[in-house]
């Protein structure tokens, strides 16, 4: 097994930074990544808005002795991933990027006024970093401009919280989007990458199983809430407790909401109904 140090280079040009606290209790801290080539650096994520963060991620970047870092790509709105963007900008010069579908929040809650966007992206782009490209790749799901980018030369699919080793992704409303995160794991079997790179925890080498092992997950979860609805009407909080029994008290929130995002697909599909803060089947 290879051992995860929490700042190291796992393959030619490819380097992981694994900074800051956990986002809660026996969930991984996360991981952002710095791309080398031969004429510039890319950067993708910054972690937390957090001073001693940043200066452990710039100590890092700086030994490297590599081009400059040429631009900050924010996969997504949460503040593990883009809350340190606006420190990295001032440190490095690197223009911020992001699609424009997580752009507002991101201006709102990440970078307030701190730095600017200097440009959206939408997915098709590629940047030619000197022996390296980036290809970037629209991913929503998890939020609905969460980004996705790929080095071909590397077969590295940077796939931040869409795909992990350790957990599968929580999809919360209202940005979750159980369809879309769906059509975004079938795009990424697609690509056939060697290593996914996710948000949180270690390098996944074998990137078909986990794909293949998500969407069971997906399906199955989804089989289960339409089994639970198919007893009666139920709370979200009484869905949980039957679905997710033994599941620590601090993840039952989350649990909730996955549990909102996959009721909402549900009503969409019109096999699922409302009545006030109860669920039931359609009939």
């Amino acid at each position: 097994l290879l051992e995860v140090f929490p700042l190291m280079q796992f393959e030619p040009g490819i380097h992981q930074l694994t900074i800051g606290r956990q986002p809660f209790a026996g969930f991984p801290t996360p991981n952002s990544f710095v791309v080398v080539g031969n004429d510039s650096s890319i950067l993708i994520d910054a972690g937390y808005d957090d001073e001693n963060d940043h200066r452990e991620r710039m100590t890092y970047i700086e030994s490297l002795g590599a081009p400059p870092v040429s631009e900050l790509i924010i996969t997504h709105r949460h503040p593990d991933h883009g809350g340190g963007a606006a420190a990295m900008h001032a440190a490095t010069g690197a223009a911020l990027t992001c699609h424009p579908l997580d752009r507002e929040a991101i201006e709102r809650d990440r970078l307030q006024g701190r730095a600017p966007i200097a440009a959206d992206v939408h997915g098709g782009e590629v940047r030619d970093l000197g022996g390296l490209t980036v290809e970037i790749h629209h991913a929503p799901g998890h939020t609905p401009g969460c980004l996705a980018l790929y080095v071909p030369e590397r077969g590295a699919l940077f796939a931040t919280d869409t795909v992990m080793g350790m957990s599968t992704t929580v999809l919360r409303p209202p940005e979750g989007d159980l369809r879309a995160y769906a059509n975004t794991l079938e795009s990424f079997r697609q690509i056939g990458a060697k290593t996914i790179y996710g948000g949180h925890g270690d390098p996944i080498a074998d990137p078909a199983k986990r794909l293949d092992q998500l969407v069971r997950h997906r399906e199955q979860r989804e089989q289960d809430l339409l089994r639970v609805l198919g007893e009666g009407t139920y709370t979200v909080r009484e869905i949980r407790e039957v679905m997710y029994t033994g599941l620590p008290e601090v993840r039952w929130a989350l649990a909730e909401d996955q549990l909102r995002t996959g009721i909402a697909k549900l009503i969409e599909d019109g096999a699922a109904r409302e009545d006030g803060d109860h669920y039931t089947l359609a009939r």
